[in-house]
């Protein structure tokens, strides 16, 4: 299983090196496609200068500053990779994260798999490398805040052809990775496989969006977790 990383780019500063850094050391061969959302403090010709000379890998600038979900379906479109994994550019990924992303595909009804991560604390970690779940088990998991998968794309890896024609909603300021998630498992039965082991890191970074959201912006996301409640619904 080839996959295909999706890296949004946008103003990341001295949080850039250190991500770029963790995808070298991967212990497994990915594609790659750095989309810089017009960043104004040279994280483009930084992203640039880190694929020349990879095949696989790409840097993308978009004309005009536009969000990260437009720079996520930037990179889906062009995405070759039989699964698609989506990462911040400014967190820290294990060794063996595309690997392990990648692995969890093996077992054949497996429509998207997850790692286990760090953010402002770790859960748990069971002695077991895999988890199955089913379609239900997964939406309960990625509709809820701090459950032990979560429903942010970046610890994940979805099954392009099961990905279909969903998008990033470019609408949305915050929770879009929510709405993205909930919305594949909704319209994807299937086998999840969950590696609970932490192999990525989310890092706080002063200003990004999630810290600079305004009221209009928390807003929006209690939205969207109406939208994913009548998923649930639907699902029974």
């Amino acid at each position: 299983m080839r996959l295909s990383l999706i890296v949004p780019v946008y103003d990341l500063g001295p949080y850039f090196r250190p991500m770029l850094d963790s995808l070298t050391r991967q212990t497994v061969d990915f594609e790659l496609w750095l989309v810089d959302d017009h960043s104004q403090d040279g994280s483009a010709a930084v992203a640039a200068d880190f694929v020349a000379g990879h095949s696989a890998w790409h840097a993308l600038q978009l004309p005009a500053h536009a969000g990260s979900c437009k720079a996520r379906n930037a990179g889906l479109v062009r995405a070759s990779g039989e699964a698609v994994a989506f990462v911040d550019g400014d967190d820290l990924l294990a060794p063996d994260f595309v690997a392990t992303l990648a692995a969890g595909f093996a077992h054949p009804e497996v429509v998207g798999t997850s790692v286990g991560y760090r953010w402002w604390h770790a859960a748990p970690v069971t002695k077991t490398p895999w988890q199955y779940l089913d379609q239900v088990a997964m939406f309960n998991q990625v509709s809820h805040h701090g459950t032990a998968i979560g429903g942010y794309v970046w610890n994940k890896a979805f099954l392009r052809q099961a990905i279909g024609d969903l998008r990033f909603d470019e609408s949305l300021r915050l929770a879009e990775d929510y709405w993205f998630t909930a919305s594949f498992v909704a319209n994807n039965p299937g086998v999840y496989a969950h590696a609970p082991k932490i192999r990525y890191t989310k890092v706080a970074r002063p200003h990004s969006t999630l810290y600079s959201a305004n009221f209009a912006a928390r807003r929006q996301e209690d939205q969207v977790f109406d939208k994913i409640r009548r998923l649930e619904r639907k699902l029974g």
